[in-house]
Order: C-alpha cells, then structure tokens, then sequence
C-alpha cells in the first residue's frame, strides 16, 4: 500500500471518528419498554440511562413527559464524556383502556431535535382473570399503619398445560425487592414477596414491576406496588423522603 492511500484512509477514519464521537451527544441505552398487561388505574414506573457518548459534555435542556399522565424527572442535567443519568417515568393509566403507546422525549445542548422514548402498555380490568396468566392481586399494598410492615405476597397462577420461566424484567431502582421462584409450572401457581427496602420504610410511594413469562406469547404483566407509611404517632407522612 502506498503512502499517498495509507493517509487518505488514515484521514478517512479521522474524519469519521469526529463525525460520530466528536462535540457533546447523549444517546439512550435502551429507548423503548413495553410493561405488558396491567390493570386500569395502575401507575408505571421505569427508569431509562442516558449516555454521554460525545467528547465534550453535553447538556440536557428539556424533558417533556408528552402529556398529563406521565411524569419524567431527570437526575441530572449536565453530563461530562463518558457519564451517565437516570430518567425515571411515570405513567397513570387511569382512563385509558387497550394497548396504549407514549412518546416523552428529551433534547440537549448539542442538538435541537428530539429524542424519542417509547413506552406500550395493555390496559385491562384486571390482572387476577388473565390468560393464560393471570397474578393476584392486581395492586400490592404494603403500607404501614403503626405496626413495623415491610413485607406483602402476591400469587401468579399458570392456567396453561406449558411450563413457564419466570423473569422480573424491570426491578432495579424501586423502593423494594421482588422474590419469585424462576419456573411457574403449568397448571399451578406461585408466590411471589415484596420486601420494602430499609430506606423506603418511612416513604410513601407508588411504583410497579414488570414480570415476563416465556411462552409462546412472551407474556407481560406489570403490577402496582404502593406504600402509605403512617408513623406511630398517627399522622401520615406529608412527603416522599
């Protein structure tokens, strides 16, 4: 190879490296969830990662949730190369009914387009007369009224003839853990627990999680798992620590 080539393409990759990598950019890890069934009236969570992947920082300078019934709060505005944040959101399905599809978006600094999340969710009546699944309750209540209360059950039952694994596909960064046994046989059903994290105790909050079961149909169902802490005193605590 001669010279004259050898610095065209060294130019050329040069060219290209700062074509994508160069100046501020932020990107998601991952810009879509799909919760799956839910009941009506449910509030969603799920948190997103945004990514500096530019050589410069880059700024966040909007977050628009896209409409009354979702709620996007960012951790951090300002990302240097190479950082990441969390964008928690929040969606009520009160109202809704069937397949819904939302699109909160953020821009930056280095570009004044908008980028897309998309968020899919079935709204049912209930989650304890699904098919072939179904989970009971529909709402996990582990509120506390004086007495210590950290823990709640719920049931998944397999009304199916298929053996189906079970997977929490979205449990990170919630006020609690999720403890399931990882195969549901057909015909029967399991008991899932949800345990409130030692610094959740004294909050109120209403999350969810998100559970995938892998038949034919690569189920999905989100439950709503929410918390009124009261103290002992019996005054209810005014806001989320």
């Amino acid at each position: 190879m001669s010279m004259r080539i050898l610095s065209s393409l060294i130019l050329f990759v040069a060219v290209c490296a700062s074509q994508v990598f160069g100046g501020p950019k932020a990107k998601f890890t991952d810009d879509s969830f799909d919760f799956g069934m839910t009941a009506q009236g449910t509030i969603l969570t799920h948190a997103f990662w945004i990514k500096s992947v530019g050589d410069q920082t880059v700024r966040i300078v909007e977050v628009e949730p896209g409409c009354g019934c979702t709620k996007a709060p960012l951790l951090d505005s300002v990302l240097a190369p190479g950082d990441s944040t969390r964008l928690d959101i929040t969606l009520s399905t009160k109202g809704f009914v069937g397949r819904i599809a939302k699109r909160p978006y953020f821009v930056t600094s280095s570009n004044p387009e908008k980028i897309y999340l998309k968020l899919f969710a079935d709204i049912v009546k209930a989650t304890d007369s699904l098919q072939p699944i179904s989970i009971t309750p529909s709402r996990v209540d582990v509120s506390q009224f004086n007495k210590l209360r950290r823990k709640a059950k719920f049931t998944i039952t397999n009304h199916s003839n298929v053996d189906q694994n079970v997977m929490v596909v979205d449990s990170s960064h919630k006020s609690f853990d999720v403890t399931l046994p990882p195969k549901l046989k057909a015909n029967s059903s399991i008991e899932g627990q949800i345990m409130v994290h030692e610094n959740a105790i004294e909050k109120n909050f209403e999350e969810s999680i998100t559970i995938e079961f892998d038949g034919e149909d690569r189920t999905r169902i989100s439950v709503f798992v929410g918390r009124l802490y009261r103290p002992t005193d019996g005054t209810a605590a005014s806001t989320n620590k």
